[in-house]
């Protein structure tokens, strides 16, 4: 869509300028990192050494508790913040009290990272056989003590994800009739059954009962969108440890979350279940060639699009691009004005350098494949990018959009709508025009900064100050509408902030602003406080 914009600038005249017909290049944009860390929290856990009779040691271990720690850094996790458990210090009473810990010291609104590596185990409690994390000492914690241990995180912080690195780490259903036998020692099954027998145990048909963590958590007022659990394979599988190199799913998970899974619908950013596709992949490699095994299948329940990293890909070099020059508007086309000198143009930006992760987050075998920029892709990856915004939002934080209407005459009507929101907090409203070339931020601008609101408030939009006009093409227009806890800074986004001459801000619609701009509104918020947010994706059509 192209808009026209008019306010009444120092000059008390009226001057219309078309917007959506320049661009502002922005290829190196980070803000995840160059914001405050907040409190975002981890507890990893490994235990490849155990003090109970019969559990095989688990050599991988303690290469996965290195690779979670890795995913827990990319994640915007501060190191002192991550609180680790290995071997005698993983018992049963440890682990409840670091994850009722984590639930107190995780910020408000803030991000969580809850690992486990070790044996899966389960054990007969009455008629039915019940499943679990096999601790230290030989104790079981089933996922109704685990996610009663996780209450108080769950209700505090914006998003929680668990990853379980363990046979049996969903649940136990009925598995297959046929036993897998591992004929190769280089894999070793993370399961032990506390009442003897062979790992493949693990594949014995019983009475038994699935259980799965993220309906016990929900269970206890957890909303599922705001929880995660990864899980290393199906309630009926044998997940593998690999002798000097760690769980396969957790080695899958962190190559995949860390640079090699692919932003498969261009949004700019990868979400678990691009990640899940990618460590399947993994997983399957790894065991294409065992004789009798068939890769167990690495599962993601709960929020599959969460983004859980915010990085900027990787950019090839490619031949510039010459942005379209600024169309201003003939004198007919606008309100009759004095002859005076035009306005003087915006200078010249320069781009930042870029901003280097925190850490070295990917092992020395692994390359992170390149992403090519190509400007003007197609409007369903910049579409994707809106939604991928609006599915990391909080479920408790409502937003409310009303339109005064939802089709508008090219050249005739002016956006007009209400924004109520259940939470104070800052509104964001991003733009993909009908013509798919460019976003940018429609609120707040360089004529209208005031974007807070108030719990219960109504603030329409735009303000009598400034006014946006439908002038075509036709076709839909996709305005997301974000009210988020924390405030964003805007020149983090672009090179420079928007004034009352250019009051809107730019991001090219390729793969780099469209990485940039999910950068900005999901990342954590300026003040280091809060980040969670609610968000409203809503469609405008422009008609003849």
């Amino acid at each position: 869509m192209k808009l026209f914009q008019s306010s009444d600038f120092p000059s008390s005249r009226k001057i219309i300028v078309q917007c959506l017909t320049f661009f502002i290049v922005i290829l190196f944009l980070q803000s995840g990192y160059a914001q405050s860390a907040g409190k975002r929290t981890a507890l990893i856990i490994g235990v490849g050494e155990y003090g109970y009779a019969g559990a095989a040691p688990l050599d991988g271990v303690k290469y996965d508790v290195s690779s979670a720690a890795n995913i827990a850094s990319a994640m915007g996790i501060p190191e002192q913040n991550i609180t680790f458990l290995k071997n005698s210090e993983a018992t049963k009473s440890n682990i409840l009290n670091a994850l009722k810990t984590l639930g107190g010291s995780t910020s408000e609104g803030s991000r969580a990272f809850v690992y486990f590596s070790g044996h899966g185990t389960r054990q007969q409690v009455g008629n039915e056989c019940v499943e679990g994390l096999l601790t230290y000492e030989g104790q079981t914690i089933t996922n109704q003590e685990f996610a009663a241990a996780t209450q108080k995180l769950a209700k505090t912080a914006d998003k929680v994800l668990t990853m379980i690195d363990a046979c049996h780490s969903e649940g136990i259903v009925p598995p297959r009739s046929q036993t897998r036998a591992l004929l190769q020692e280089t894999f070793t099954p993370k399961f032990f059954m506390k009442s003897g027998g062979a790992p493949s145990a693990c594949s014995v048909i019983a009475n038994y009962k699935t259980r799965g963590l993220l309906p016990e958590v929900t269970k206890l007022g957890a909303i599922q969108e705001n929880f995660v659990q990864i899980s290393s394979s199906r309630p009926d599988e044998v997940s593998f440890d690999e002798a000097g190199k760690g769980g396969l799913a957790t080695q899958g998970v962190r190559d995949c979350l860390l640079g090699q899974a692919k932003d498969m619908n261009k949004s700019g950013a990868v979400s678990l279940q691009e990640v899940q596709q990618c460590a399947q992949q993994f997983v399957n490699n790894k065991l294409r060639n065992v004789q009798n095994v068939t890769p167990h299948h690495i599962t993601v329940t709960g929020n599959r699009n969460l983004i859980p990293v915010q990085r900027p890909p990787m950019v090839v070099a490619v031949a510039p691009v010459e942005p379209p020059k600024p169309v201003l508007p003939t004198p007919a086309a606008s309100v009759a004005a004095p002859a005076q000198a035009p306005a003087p143009s915006p200078a010249p930006v320069q781009a930042p350098p870029p901003v280097a992760p925190p850490v070295a987050i990917l092992p020395p075998s692994v390359t992170p494949e390149p992403i090519k920029i190509t400007p003007q892709e197609p409007i369903l990856a910049s579409l994707a990018t809106l939604k991928d915004i609006e599915q990391q939002r909080n479920p408790k934080r409502l937003v409310e959009v009303k339109l005064s209407k939802t089709a508008m005459k090219i050249g005739k009507d002016s956006l007009d709508m209400s924004i109520k929101s259940n939470h104070d907090g800052y509104i964001y409203m991003i733009l993909l025009g009908s013509d798919a070339k460019s976003f940018y931020v429609l609120y707040p601008n360089g004529l209208d900064k005031n974007n807070a609101i108030k719990a219960g408030q109504t603030v329409r939009v735009p303000k009598p100050d400034w006014e946006v006009k439908a002038v075509g093409p036709v076709g839909t227009n996709n305005l997301l509408v974000m009210v988020s806890d924390s405030p964003r800074k805007l020149n983090t986004l672009t090179m420079a902030e928007p004034t009352a001459a250019e009051p809107f801000t730019y991001a090219l619609n390729d793969i780099g602003g469209r990485s940039a701009l999910i950068s900005f509104l999901t990342s954590q918020g300026l003040d280091g406080k809060s980040e969670s947010f609610g968000a409203k994706l809503v469609a405008i059509k422009e008609v003849k």
